[in-house]
């Protein structure tokens, strides 16, 4: 690393100030970074914010291609190496794979790199230039715009397998906020080939700089918020909640209410699990200890939730809602204290309709309904309008956004809006009260080409980055392709774009 940062001198690179040897071990002087790694960033509640960003991977660019120009491919560029300073300096680290060009160790075979972030290049054992690193910064680029990377697999070797086989998913399917333009800058940097890829990471960052000035309503997204990211998250919380989930189904207004309270007990099952491991070998002797003390351990806990139960029995819906809800006891107190407060003096009744508007979410109806061991749910979707179906029907649909009141335990939501992709998403009650869907865009693609290449492509009036040929992914709807080249004119045709739909545009200008 040392050998080669050392040659590198510049304001957003981690600097190698000298270098010494005693005996067997080296030693590097280099630059003391306050801060923090746009990897952290990415993994915070609130993403950074979108001028920031932009920031970020315009003086990262400037950085590598900095790097290019003394023959340096970092081969390694990945957020966890994007060291980000308090005033929003970005400073490239770990050059410990960058490789001098002109030395021996570049040798195609040679495959060095985090997979997430690898170029189908270096997957497949070439020799690399700057452009792999710019692919690398396009998977970056990628990442903070919507939230999530744009190749995901199971197993490695099928992650290589779309690194180098399959395109990205258009980001407009994964941030709806983004424009079909923005989209297209990002594909072009993620293209398989190299040659197709932007001339220098600067250009990259210029370009798509200019699309997001242009389509300035974008927002970024945090890591996990697309709703598939969501929806496969939710198996996890099924362990613990479904044995309590049918029993307030079954027997809510009796002797069952305090079964929610047996919430507080799925620590148990995470401290069974710990001990069973050791359980594994039974032929030792210490293994009967174990399981012993681990029986002991959860009739221990069991009777502790039992005094919890007994304890906290009173009141029916305190039970359920306390220990798992804190976040909509302060919403429920609300509602009941003004409507309480109406009975009091009837000359205060019509101060008591300014008092329930505030919370428009719950609504006065339901406030009486949690009582009766319903779960006020608030729902939004982005964007908003959405029709919101529950458990296939059988409660009442409702337009984002909007408020239902749903019994506690398992339920299954489907959003749909004109336009969009259907979103399924798996929840639980009282534990997920409040909802966000986002929906994905429906897009189809459309393929153009023109003889000679190199024509100018425009879309609806707005011009793209990329010359013919380009597949650009669209929105669903009707669209004015126009491809136009100096001293040949322009010719353009209009396509009505369906979801999924694969479309063809071939112009040619005539003459060599």
């Amino acid at each position: 690393e040392a050998q080669s940062a050392g040659v590198l001198s510049h304001p957003h690179i981690v600097t190698i100030y000298d270098i010494q040897e005693e005996g067997d071990i080296a030693y590097i002087f280099m630059e003391y970074i306050e801060g923090s790694t746009l990897e952290k960033m990415l993994l915070d509640d609130k993403p950074p914010e979108k001028e920031q960003i932009l920031t970020l991977l315009r003086q990262t660019a400037a950085a590598i291609d900095f790097a290019h120009s003394k023959g340096i491919v970092h081969r390694d560029i990945k957020p966890a190496n994007i060291m980000v300073r308090k005033d929003w300096t970005a400073k490239i680290a770990d050059f410990g794979i960058a490789k001098m060009q002109s030395q021996s160790l570049t040798q195609t075979g040679l495959v060095v790199g985090t997979p997430n972030y690898m170029s189908p290049e270096q997957i497949q054992g070439k020799a690399v230039d700057g452009k792999a690193d710019q692919f690398s910064l396009g998977v970056i680029a990628y990442e903070v715009m919507t939230g999530e990377k744009p190749f995901v697999a199971d197993s490695l070797p099928t992650l290589l397998f779309k690194l180098v086989g399959e395109p990205a998913i258009p980001a407009v399917r994964l941030n709806p906020t983004l424009d079909v333009s923005i989209d297209a800058v990002l594909q072009k940097a993620l293209s398989k080939d190299p040659a197709q890829r932007w001339d220098s990471c600067s250009a990259f960052i210029a370009a798509l700089e200019e699309q997001c000035r242009r389509h300035p309503n974008w927002t970024t997204q945090t890591r996990g918020q697309v709703l598939t990211a969501a929806t496969e998250a939710i198996p996890v919380q099924p362990a613990p909640i479904p044995t309590p989930a049918p029993a307030p189904v079954q027997a809510a207004p009796t002797a069952q209410p305090p079964a929610p309270a047996a919430r507080p007990v799925p620590p148990a099952p995470e401290r069974i699990e710990r001990p069973q491991p050791p359980a594994q070998p039974a032929p030792a002797p210490k293994g009967s200890n174990t399981m012993v003390m681990a029986a002991a351990g959860l009739v221990a806990l069991l009777l502790i939730g039992f005094g919890l139960m007994k304890f906290m029995g009173g009141a029916e819906e305190v039970a359920t809602t306390t220990p798992t809800e804190n976040t909509d006891v302060p919403v429920a107190p609300p509602l009941p204290k003004p409507m309480g407060s109406s009975p009091k003096a009837d000359a205060k009744a019509p101060a008591a309709p300014p008092v329930a508007p505030p919370p428009p979410d719950p609504g006065s109806p339901n406030a009486t309904t949690p009582a009766k061991g319903m779960v006020a749910v608030n729902i939004r979707s982005t964007p908003p309008g959405a029709t919101v179906i529950i458990d296939s029907g059988k409660a009442e649909p409702c337009t984002t956004p909007c408020s239902l009141d749903l019994a506690p335990g398992r339920h299954v939501l489907v959003a749909q809006l004109d336009k969009y992709e259907s979103a399924n998403k798996i929840f639980m009650l009282p534990a997920e009260a409040q909802l966000n869907i986002t929906l994905r865009r429906q897009t189809g693609t459309v393929a153009v080409s023109s003889s000679p290449a190199g024509a100018q492509i425009t879309v609806d009036g707005i011009e793209y980055p990329e010359k013919t040929p380009a597949i650009l992914t669209l929105p669903v709807g009707r669209h004015k392709v126009t491809v136009s080249m100096p001293g040949r004119g322009e010719k353009s045709r209009e396509f009505n774009v369906d979801d999924g739909a694969q479309l063809d545009y071939s112009v040619n200008f005539g003459g060599n």
